[in-house]
């Protein structure tokens, strides 16, 4: 925020400094005011008065002398001073005043317009004063700036040659089309070339086949964008493939600098961090294996266990409850029984929150028959479902055929307008098949091709993950058909490792 100007009052009556005060308020200053010649000399001390407004006639020193004094230390900057007066026609009293340092005068009775106009030409002077000060200092400023700028300038110049000589990474400059104009030592070293050879050779000349397509690019970005940067791989001069780091800036139409680093033991590194990462991965998939085998243990000993204990509470109950006569006791078996039932529901759903895969608790025979009675139930949907008996499947592809199963399901309920369906688990040369068939309305051509079919591109990652094929298609009559082929010993990614 921008100081208010100061404005020197001095008058020893108290009135008439009230009456200068008032009139000030319409002024936006900072108003000092004293009763006193000697007061106002030791409030104007130091200070930057913009103007002085000094009553003539005060005792022990008058506004003359006041004046003389406030203006002996003001060599080159003489302080403004408008005297406040009731005798103004005398002539040798007015030249006096001049001779102090008055400005102006202002006869008394005061003319409040009169003193208001004449402090805001002398304000105005003083803001123009004070602003060419101000700009006389920015002018100085700046050009002290500009000194120091253009010395700095020539030392950069100095120094440039110097960082281009002794700059560890390698430093190119080129052409439009890449020709190498000036270069430092340590180009020469990650080259293998000398200055002299480089000097007769271009940026195409030392990257190689492979990486050609991208260190034109590299030069087409750099030409487009002014900035650039790349890691290309490059011929050393005794024969070796290295990798460089490269980065550019445009320094005109015709003229790029280059900086150039080895990066060749950082691309091993990189390499071998890689395969650590793979390895990680690998290593992740097979814990979470582990882990959801562990569960699957813990879900089957409650299923099986504690499952069948219950069943067998229940039968003996039911038994119990049929030899008893008395309608009391009765009462209280059936209580007890339909405490077991509760119980027994418990388990079942406890074991699906440690392994929430029904195919992983039942096995894929009762879970398919569970499942499917539960669908035709819900659907009014008659399914048939043709399993050979015995057959061994691993847990992955148990999983994968139910989650299929699922899924063909719910789309058949929800678009194919079937009455029937039919579904087979058999065992083949190969490993396992697996279809569903249906008498809807069938799929369309577009709809088996379409990218927005999720749930068939689902299916097809599925069988794929196990190594298996995935087919559907529309049946000769009507309805959809969906085949999946699983081989019997594919391993995932984690399980050909030593992990």
């Amino acid at each position: 925020m921008k100081a208010l100007p100061n404005l020197l009052i001095v008058d020893d009556s108290e009135v008439n400094l009230l009456l200068l005060e008032s009139i000030m308020k319409k002024i936006d200053v900072n108003l000092i005011k004293a009763n006193s010649g000697f007061e106002a000399l030791e409030k104007a001390r130091g200070t930057d008065v913009a103007l002085a407004i000094i009553d003539v006639m005060m005792p022990v020193m008058d506004g003359f002398d006041l004046a003389v004094k406030l203006n002996e230390e003001r060599l080159n900057d003489k302080l403004p001073v408008i005297f406040l007066t009731a005798n103004y026609g005398n002539e040798r009293y007015v030249f006096k005043g001049y001779d102090s340092g008055a400005v102006d005068y202002i006869v008394k009775p005061i003319n409040n317009q009169i003193l208001i106009s004449k402090i805001n030409i002398f304000l105005d002077l003083y803001n123009q004063k004070q602003l060419a000060i101000s700009n006389a200092a920015l002018l100085k400023e700046s050009a002290e700036e500009l000194r120091k700028v253009n010395h700095a300038l020539q030392e950069s110049e100095e120094k440039y040659r110097s960082y281009i000589d002794n700059a560890p990474d390698g430093v190119f400059i080129t052409d439009e089309h890449g020709n190498f104009k000036e270069m430092n030592e340590a180009a020469s070293v990650i080259t293998g070339y000398s200055i002299g050879e480089l000097s007769q050779m271009r940026f195409s000349d030392l990257i190689q086949k492979k990486s050609s397509e991208d260190g034109m690019g590299y030069f087409r970005e750099l030409i487009s964008n002014g900035k650039a940067k790349s890691d290309l791989l490059y011929n050393h001069k005794n024969g070796s493939k290295r990798w460089w780091s490269f980065e550019a800036v445009k320094l005109s139409d015709s003229q790029f600098l280059c900086f150039s680093k080895d990066i060749t033991d950082r691309k091993k590194a990189e390499r071998k961090l890689h395969c650590s990462l793979v390895q990680l991965h690998q290593l992740t998939q097979h814990i979470d294996q582990v882990g959801e085998n562990e569960r699957l243990i813990i879900a089957r000993e409650l299923h099986d266990d504690l499952g069948q204990a219950l069943t067998a509470v229940k039968i003996d109950i039911g038994i119990i409850k049929q030899a008893v006569t008395d309608q009391e006791v009765i009462a209280k078996i059936s209580k007890v029984s339909e405490l077991v039932r509760e119980t027994i529901i418990t388990v079942q759903r406890l074991t699906e929150k440690l392994r929430p895969k029904i195919i992983d608790d039942l096995g894929i025979e009762a879970a398919m028959e569970w499942y499917t009675d539960d669908f035709a139930r819900r659907n009014g949907i008659k399914v048939i479902l043709h399993i050979d008996s015995g057959i061994t499947i691993s847990p992955d592809a148990s999983l994968t055929i139910f989650r299929i199963m699922q899924e063909s399901l719910t789309n058949i309920s929800r678009y194919a307008k079937a009455s029937l369906i039919d579904i087979e688990l058999h065992k083949t040369e190969e490993g396992i098949g697996f279809k569903i068939m249906d008498n809807g309305i069938g799929i369309s051509e577009s709809q088996i091709k379409s990218k927005k079919s999720f749930g068939l591109i689902g299916m097809k990652e599925r069988s794929a993950s196990l190594g298996g094929s995935f087919d559907i298609y529309r049946g000769n009559e009507n309805g959809t058909i969906i085949k999946i082929n699983l081989p019997l010993n594919y391993k995932r990614a984690y399980e050909n490792t030593n992990l």
